[in-house]
């Protein structure tokens, strides 16, 4: 459901001060992609980042609503860097933007809209080569645990190195994260489904065990997810309780 003109304007005005110099919404509800389970993403540009919490979650009007302040130079300065750029581009050419003082945050949008990755890409391809080479180490640490036979540092360092590959990989070629729902399905167009490399990775991040094995990982993620808040109930202030409880129900009502 589309939010209204009169919650975005409630948002403005809890959030306004001299510092801001603008406001958009971002994410799917920017897009007009959101579904029942989407978030609300407000981003809240300012000269300067505040001393105080950056970035918030919140549960207002029956929604999660995210709060993150920006700095407009950092974004500027992202559309400079093959590793932030592959984000912050797409961001902020669908950023729709409902509050712009002084004209900055267009004049950021038309930068984003100009933007050509072919400049940039020297550094990506030393990103992606520092990537490779870093990630030696984790290769060791898995050869390691296999030979002795210990799970836990096998997955660890499975988890740091496919991750890793998959950032080098969505850098060099310079794939526009558009949304972070696509990332795998990007990365994997870019290269290439048929390839042995997807093929690899697959194999890595447990998938093509059998065709339902993403919904059967998600239910176990819910599932953690549900049992850790029960295991740090009486370590999550007030302040969190809204959110937490709040997805607890919605995990609950859908039958996880």
């Amino acid at each position: 459901m589309p939010i209204s003109d009169s919650f975005i304007q409630s948002i403005i005005e809890q959030v306004d001060s001299p510092a801001v110099v603008g406001v958009s919404v971002a994410g799917s509800y920017a897009r007009g992609q959101e579904a029942k389970y989407s978030d609300v993403d407000f981003n809240i540009f300012v000269s300067q980042l505040p001393e105080f919490e950056q970035y918030a979650l919140k549960w207002m009007d029956g929604r999660l609503v995210s709060l993150k302040y920006m700095s407009l130079e950092n974004d500027r300065a992202a559309l400079r860097n093959p590793r932030r750029a592959i984000w912050a581009t797409p961001n902020l050419i669908g950023m729709k933007i409902v509050l712009d003082k002084d004209g900055a945050l267009a004049d950021l949008q038309k930068a984003a809209r100009e933007f050509d990755f072919s400049s940039l890409q020297p550094a990506a391809d030393e990103f992606a080569a520092e990537t490779v080479m870093r990630c030696a180490e984790e290769a060791h640490k898995i050869l390691n645990g296999l030979m002795r036979g210990r799970e836990s540092a096998v997955l660890y360092a499975t988890w740091g190195l496919v991750g890793d590959m998959l950032e080098a990989a969505a850098v060099q070629r310079g794939v526009m994260i558009v949304s972070e729902n696509h990332y795998f399905d990007l990365i994997q167009e870019a290269v290439g489904r048929d390839t042995k490399w997807v093929s690899a990775f697959r194999k890595a991040w447990g998938l093509d065990l059998n065709a339902s094995q993403y919904q059967s990982r998600g239910a176990a993620a819910l599932t953690l997810y549900r049992l850790t808040a029960a295991m740090f109930n009486d370590l999550i202030p007030d302040k969190y309780r809204d959110v937490v409880h709040n997805t607890l129900r919605l995990i609950k009502e859908a039958g996880y």
